[in-house]
């Protein structure tokens, strides 16, 4: 695909300002894409960073419709997430229902929609089957579609939004076992997938794609931060009921991999979509070099 032609593309990517869609607009606009960022809070330093790199910031809720039906006409693409750790699960489904029934009004030629979970019911995690109903929705749309299904974020082990010292090196460990095998995948390897899929969305119609760049143990996380760090994480404690009681989404999913763990193979598939794909310990040179 030439550069002229792409520059034509317009993306619209929900959640611009949080993990995903961030990833995602780094790497669309970094492939030549435009790109629609939307976002409740233009303010935000994310929102900023954005404008400064080339996106085109756009205020908007999903919670007004008419807030963000303009932005979706003559759009090329949508990358579609939504963070039910912020708005709730309902909301979510809301969310999620509301951009695919947009996109299939203004004619939106593909959607990529960031899932999670295996994709099938009977899980018992409320967060994948929030997602299921969304996925629904999108099948069933008419919409050329990608679906992504992430594994655990890397960055688990460092923001602290997601409370490191307890939820990662401490009681996922105490839960599944300081050596159960995990999957885990670079945020901006997300967007770099999606900006792949974008340039040939054809290849990638009605595909569901699971991500992992890596499987690594709790236990050979730790040892990889040591190594990478010259010190060991930082871990507070927490009792399992405690986080059980905080958490029940969470620690259902932690029940869930333990009866069924993600195969090992999604790490050999993603490879073969993006063979740069971080390892655990390419990424925690990165962090420490942005550190």
């Amino acid at each position: 695909m030439d550069q002229a032609h792409n520059n034509n593309r317009t993306i619209l990517v929900t959640g611009a300002t949080g993990r995903q869609g961030g990833a995602a607009v780094r790497n669309l606009l970094t492939s030549g894409f435009r790109v629609l960022a939307l976002t409740r809070d233009d303010t935000k330093p994310a929102a900023v960073q954005i404008r400064e790199s080339g996106g085109e910031i756009i205020k908007g809720n999903l919670d007004q419709p008419e807030s963000v039906e303009p932005f979706f006409r003559d759009l090329y693409g949508v990358f579609s997430v939504q963070n039910p750790w912020i708005t709730g699960l309902e909301k979510e489904v809301e969310h999620g229902k509301r951009v695919i029934e947009l996109s299939v009004k203004a004619g939106v030629k593909h959607v990529i929609y960031s899932s999670a979970g295996p994709g099938r019911e009977g899980t018992g995690v409320p967060h994948f089957d929030t997602k299921l109903q969304v996925e629904e929705s999108l099948k069933n749309s008419g919409l050329s579609y990608t679906i992504l299904r992430p594994s655990g974020f890397m960055e688990l082990m460092s923001d602290r939004d997601f409370f490191p010292p307890v939820a990662v090196w401490n009681i996922t460990g105490k839960i599944l076992g300081m050596h159960f095998p995990l999957n885990w995948i670079a945020v901006d390897d997300i967007g770099a997938a999606a900006a792949l899929i974008f340039s040939d969305p054809e290849a990638w119609s009605k595909k569901e794609i699971s991500l992992a760049g890596d499987r690594k143990s709790i236990a050979e996380c730790m040892d990889l931060y040591s190594r990478v760090y010259g010190k060991s994480p930082f871990r507070l404690p927490m009792p399992v009921w405690l986080f059980k009681k905080i958490q029940p989404d969470l620690y259902a999913m932690f029940q869930w991999m333990i009866r069924e763990n993600e195969p090992e193979a999604i790490v050999e598939q993603t490879r073969k979509l993006l063979p740069g794909a971080l390892n655990v310990e390419a990424w925690m040179n990165m962090m420490k070099v942005k550190v």
